[in-house]
């Protein structure tokens, strides 16, 4: 166990419930760092809640070992807040009970982490009466109020609304920076796990398909299953023909779509080519060098903010992204004629199983 790590999974073997040829989650090595949040993607059934209970010591392993290192504990908050009988400041102190705090300081503490997530007004209110998202900030201060060393999350911006979301981000991002606590989040919301994530974790079919800092994961996923639930949209068969004079790998997509890539793979191999939408760049001239040659628009939608396009480049569909009040995006529509562009260091390459 690394010494900046307050808990750390080795060789971990869950099988819930023990029952024969049921799901099993394996997790060599996974580790929780001060002051960092771990972000746990993956489809519904991939072992996330699994994973994050066997942590808390909910779930016993059937093999291997979870270490400790945090005197000051373990919180979860569960995807579904539990609220107790009483007022919201009662709720918020039920976790210092027995721990031989004085009354007027429990409250204090209690009255604190009520303050930290918004929700301090609503001391005296009934906590059974509490909205879902008054009831999830409740949750997270009543774990707050602990002080733990490590914290748990289970979907905490679940049937949360989109203004919902984004406060809680902000509050909760301030939290762990004031507390420097370490943090693991179960959550299916790419977006906001990734303004909060230092590094993630993704699980497939109960595996640890990929671990590591978070925007080398955004940018290297380690396959195509790992593309998809990190937003790398474009993701196309291709085959290595040859090298320029720059060492640079040109990647046959198809007859005449061809990329520059960056890559060690060898002339002949068969590979996967992998372009995140933000990386497609699109104008309406060539003067880019690392243009691609004309293009059209096929399609595109806008929330106000962000505006998705969809590509036709030699009959091949490529997803970009623009910001919705600015230059393209305000003027850009279906039909257009335009020149896209990809640098070869945003193209990421994996080999590719011809069977």
């Amino acid at each position: 166990m690394t010494s900046d790590a307050v808990l750390a999974a080795r060789e971990l073997l869950v099988r819930p419930g023990a029952r024969a040829g049921g799901f099993t989650l394996r997790v060599p090595d996974l580790a929780l760092r001060r002051g960092e949040v771990l972000a746990i993607l993956g489809p519904n059934g991939a072992g996330k809640t699994t994973l994050l209970r066997a942590l808390a010591g909910l779930i016993a392993p059937s093999a291997g070992a979870i270490e400790v290192r945090a005197p000051h504990g373990v919180a979860l908050v569960f995807q579904h807040p539990l609220l107790l009988a009483g007022n919201v400041a009662w709720n918020a102190e039920v976790p210092l009970w027995g721990r031989g705090i004085a009354r007027r300081k429990r409250q204090e503490r209690a009255r604190a982490a009520l303050a930290r997530f918004g929700i301090a007004a609503l001391a005296e209110r009934d906590a059974t009466t509490l909205s879902g998202g008054e009831a999830r900030r409740l949750a997270l201060a009543r774990a707050f109020v602990v002080a733990p060393d490590v914290l748990l999350l289970d979907e905490p911006f679940d049937d949360l609304d989109a203004a919902g979301r984004e406060a809680l981000v902000q509050d909760l991002a301030g939290a762990i920076r004031e507390t420097e606590i370490a943090v693991a989040i179960v959550t299916h919301d790419l977006r906001q796990a990734l303004l909060l994530a230092d590094r993630i974790a993704v699980l497939d079919a109960g595996a640890l398909a990929q671990l590591g800092a978070r925007d080398e994961v955004l940018r290297r996923p380690a396959s195509a299953e790992v593309a998809a639930l990190v937003g790398m949209a474009n993701w196309l068969p291709g085959r290595v023909r040859s090298r320029d004079a720059a060492g640079l790998a040109l990647v046959e997509l198809a007859p005449a779509a061809t990329l520059r890539v960056a890559t060690a793979c060898a002339a002949g191999t068969d590979v996967w080519v992998g372009i995140r939408p933000e990386h497609v760049k699109i104008d309406v001239d060539h003067s880019d060098p690392n243009t691609l040659g004309p293009a059209s628009v096929e399609t595109r939608v806008s929330d106000g903010a962000l505006v998705v396009a969809w590509i036709d480049w030699h009959a091949l569909r490529l997803r970009t992204h623009l910001l919705a009040g600015r230059g393209l995006g305000q003027t850009l529509k279906a039909g257009d004629g335009v020149f896209i562009a990809v640098r070869p260091e945003d193209v990421h390459v994996l080999p590719r199983d011809p069977r």
